[in-house]
């Protein structure tokens, strides 16, 4: 008998059927999500803390406390995102007369947070190995052209643009899961389903696409 996990990322359709009859479930899912937040978290906070050197002296003292800040922030917010995908598929299923309680497609949302984690792991290597080899040049943060210019720079590296392309890989692999995940939470074709899915996760991709060649 293969592990779970293996069965979420591989057989999702399988795993989900076999789920399908079970009261929802939400401690396993909110620790996947958990995990993915504090990743996040670790990589947001050596981020922060690599640019003390570019920061005015009066600034550097709150650089430890901002990375806390942000830190915890983006653990909040992976549980937050986590609760806003599932009512958004929630309601986008309803355009198709899905039926089903919400703590399924809030379960089913959080087992898709299995790639999203092995993605955050991944990002958080790629940007510490680039944060070891970078270093940030002396600017004033305050001048527009000169905060353009890092950007672009750290935007440029090979290490940043492979975290993202293979952030984007995961994300797909991520949205397979839901697409079965929601087929079996709210009792949907999986056409339908893998529009429900689809549509936002399709438009966010374009958005992160958009954004990282403006």
């Amino acid at each position: 008998m293969s592990h779970w996990i293996l069965d979420v990322l591989v057989n999702p359709d399988g795993f989900f059927r076999e789920r399908a009859e079970r009261a929802p479930a939400l401690m396993v899912p909110f620790i996947l999500v958990l995990i993915t937040g504090i990743v996040g978290a670790v990589t947001a906070y050596l981020s922060m803390t690599a640019m003390l050197p570019i920061l005015p002296p009066e600034a550097q003292g709150l650089t430890e406390l901002i990375g806390v800040a942000v830190a915890v922030g983006t653990v909040i917010g992976a549980l937050i995102v986590w609760a806003l995908q599932a009512l958004l598929f929630y309601a986008l299923s309803s355009f198709y007369n899905g039926s089903g309680d919400l703590k399924k497609s809030i379960e089913a949302v959080g087992y898709g947070y299995v790639p999203l984690i092995v993605s955050s792991l991944i990002g958080l290597v790629l940007t510490y190995s680039f944060l070891s080899t970078f270093t940030f040049p002396s600017i004033n943060v305050a001048d527009p052209a000169a905060a353009g210019a890092l950007n672009e720079m750290i935007t440029n590296s090979p290490l940043i643009q492979a975290g993202q392309i293979l952030g984007i890989i995961f994300l797909v692999w991520a949205a397979n899961i839901w697409i079965y995940g929601m087929k079996y939470a709210r009792t949907l074709t999986i056409r339908d389903a893998a529009v429900v899915v689809g549509v936002p996760v399709f438009l966010y991709i374009g958005l992160i696409i958009i954004l990282a060649v403006l």
